[in-house]
């Protein structure tokens, strides 16, 4: 059976929004096998969601995990090779890969690559700018995003931050098959006390970020969290690897809070986010993993902004910001230290403002 390839090695915020260029891949080719290529770590949620059928994991800094996915893909018949991540190394990387037809987006070095490469628009959706490599494969997906990008105002945030629902056609929500597997959540139930998501109280605070100035103020996730255990609902602390110091100072100051930080794998952590009402989060992973499971979530927005295109990808999608600060955005993803030693982007957001929202949210 021919092999469709995505290769997509970003962080896992981005990842995700490759939901939608994984549904289309295999609408259009459902005679084929689907394999992703992605960061250690992330390739079992995709799996267990059933989006494609193999993965291959890399490690940043190891070649030779890169090594044993050429060998193994050296005896697969490769019909498309379908790359949204742009580096150097994952060209080099696709080089080397036999494939029928191979797709990324155009850049002046790449030429010798791939065979189909297309402009990328960047005013558009990170999401809907993944989905159009495959617009020459689609001649409606091709009218549905010129349509989008003519009509469609997706970063203008409406009633209390809420912002424009995405086209279902660029959808990237997986609560169907995540809520489905009752065995999971079952399992997630025996190990840990997870009081209040069967009454429907649970709330998730995810205090963490790859990038440090992409983080909200802890003071601001304490005091967030204290308000709505004060309101009768179950708070919980969420957090990946490396994340668990942060998750469990700020679950210490929330009385009667629970973290289960870097205790649950991701699919485990979309089981917990689909059953909950509310996720707060930053820019980050987190609110993108809330928006797959279309669960109403805060993102709070400092260093960044939503006109780069990484916005929460749901129709429950709230975003609370400082606007009008001149430093406003610093960099595409953020730093480890404010670049101006102020980090007032998010100092600047009192507990009170994300409050606001999240009682519009759970009223």
């Amino acid at each position: 059976m021919p092999l469709n390839l995505v290769v997509q090695t970003a962080f896992l915020g981005d990842l995700l929004l490759s939901i939608p260029l994984l549904k289309k891949t295999r609408e259009l080719w459902p005679q084929h096998k689907l394999a992703l290529v992605c960061r250690k770590g992330f390739g079992d949620f995709f799996l267990q969601a059933k989006l494609v059928d193999q993965v291959f994991e890399i490690e940043k800094g190891r070649s030779e995990t890169y090594a044993k996915i050429l060998e193994h893909l050296k005896f697969v018949e490769v019909d498309h090779l379908i790359s949204p991540h742009e580096s150097m190394r994952t060209v080099f990387f696709c080089a080397q890969i036999k494939a029928k037809h191979k797709v990324t987006f155009k850049k002046s070095w790449n030429f010798l690559v791939f065979s189909k490469r297309s402009i990328k628009n960047p005013a558009l959706p990170d999401s809907i700018r993944q989905l159009s490599l495959l617009s020459s494969e689609d001649p409606q997906l091709e009218q549905d995003i010129a349509k989008y990008a003519q009509m469609e105002r997706p970063y203008l945030p409406g009633e209390m931050g809420r912002l424009p629902a995405p086209p279902v056609w660029a959808s990237m929500s997986l609560r169907h098959q995540i809520l489905e597997r009752t065995d999971v959540w079952e399992s997630l139930k025996a190990q840990y006390p997870l009081h209040g998501f069967d009454e429907g109280r649970a709330v998730l605070l995810f205090p963490g970020s790859v990038w440090a100035t992409k983080r909200w103020t802890e003071e601001g996730f304490v005091k967030s969290g204290k308000a709505l255990m004060e309101k009768g609902f179950q708070v919980y602390v969420m957090g990946g690897p490396g994340e668990e110091a942060l998750a469990e100072s700020v679950a210490k100051q929330i009385p009667g809070s629970i973290s289960l930080a870097g205790k649950t794998k991701i699919f485990e952590s979309a089981q917990l986010i689909a059953r909950s009402l509310l996720v707060i989060g930053n820019d980050s992973a987190s609110t993108h993993l809330a928006a797959v499971c279309e669960t109403p979530l805060i993102a709070v927005f400092g260093p960044t902004i939503l006109e780069f295109g990484y916005r929460p990808w749901s129709a429950q999608s709230y975003v609370v910001q400082r606007d009008g600060l001149k430093c406003r955005p610093c960099g595409k993803h953020g730093h480890h230290v404010c670049p101006i030693g102020t980090h007032e982007c998010m100092k600047g957001i009192p507990a009170e403002d994300v409050l606001r929202t999240a009682g519009f949210i759970l009223r």
